[in-house]
């Protein structure tokens, strides 16, 4: 009989990662994928779909499979991850039906929404599949102790949702999630400069401004740096010039009701694991947790020691690995439920 390969798919609202058992992370791109409209045959996906957004003619449709951290287009979802098993590693269907399979989803997924991840992976060949929530995975994967006595707090701020979880014992005690997050910050910047200046950006321009601009210091330096735009009164092309303060304005807000839901899970969480977390603080994961001053800024409202982990974008993905190896001690298949 052959080897059960063991597979950790971290499906994310802007980013895609795949960990291989024995390989590693074997891929780490945008979650987007290209179709000939035509042919309904895939043009590019990950990186290259990515850079295809806004630029396309009408033969070519650029689709992301997921919104707010759950599978809006099944087909979509289906053919990325079909490109990166057969393109990318030539993993086979026989394969596919012979492994064990973590699939990662945000905290608070309903179950209609967990069953559409379960039939995901059934359409791929995938029978032997676990669904487990991105702060538990990304716990692992940055190398916190969770099977413990001891209380730890994870803060996940991905491109969907920023999800807050407490976990103790191996296991997740309380958690909550916002759909407030990266790509909320990307539409909202859209709407500001549209809004301030007249003039309307792409989605790849205003997550560009977004990583370029954001900063949550309260003192930082003014930084200007001129986009590429339409002119919404002439429809012409046109420069403008966007500063670090006007992708503060819709920072702040987005991260102070980021805070307000560590605020609540904090007042919910058991006094004795309270004083763990206080102990130790919280740790911070996901590419929104890559924003300069996000450490201070969330410490002077909630008093509470704030680190981001070694490697923000890719623990979940990683914690699959502890997760696949102690399959059968902390691993519960939701088909045998």
């Amino acid at each position: 009989m052959a080897e059960k390969i063991g597979l950790g798919i971290d499906l994310g609202t802007a980013n895609l990662l795949v960990y291989l058992e024995k390989k590693g992370i074997i891929f780490n791109e945008p979650s987007v994928v290209a179709f000939d409209q035509e042919s309904g045959k895939i043009v590019a996906a990950g990186i290259d779909a990515h850079r295809m957004i806004g630029k396309v003619h009408s033969k070519i449709s650029v689709i992301k499979p997921l919104k707010n951290g759950v599978i809006s287009d099944m087909y979509a979802a289906k053919e990325l991850l079909t490109y990166v098993f057969n393109k990318v590693q030539n993993i086979t269907e026989k394969e596919l039906s012979n492994s064990s399979t973590v699939m990662c989803c945000p905290s608070e997924v309903t179950k209609i929404e967990r069953d559409i991840m379960i039939e995901l992976a059934n359409n791929l060949g995938i029978k032997d599949i676990f669904i487990e929530e991105e702060i538990k995975a990304g716990a692992l994967g940055a190398g916190l102790e969770i099977f413990k006595s001891k209380g730890v707090m994870i803060v996940d701020i991905g491109g969907g949702t920023a999800d807050v979880g407490v976990l103790s014992f191996g296991d997740i005690v309380l958690s909550r999630t916002i759909r407030m997050s990266g790509n909320y910050i990307d539409a909202e910047i859209m709407k500001q400069i549209k809004k301030d200046y007249k003039v309307e950006i792409g989605e790849l321009t205003s997550e560009k401004c977004k990583i370029e601009l954001a900063d949550l210091r309260d003192n930082a330096p003014l930084t200007t740096i001129r986009y590429a735009g339409r002119d919404i009164v002439r429809g012409i092309p046109k420069y403008v010039e966007i500063t670090s303060e006007d992708v503060r304005r819709i920072l702040v807000p987005t991260y102070t009701e980021i805070v307000k839901l560590i605020t609540a899970v904090l007042k919910d969480t058991p006094p004795e694991l309270s004083a763990d977390i206080y102990e130790n603080g919280l740790l911070l994961t996901g590419g929104g947790s890559m924003i300069k001053g996000i450490e201070d800024f969330i410490w002077k409202r909630i008093q509470v020691p704030v680190r981001i982990a070694k490697n923000p974008f890719t623990c979940v993905a990683e914690g699959a690995k502890y997760l696949l190896k102690n399959r059968g001690d902390y691993l519960v298949n939701p088909m045998q439920l």
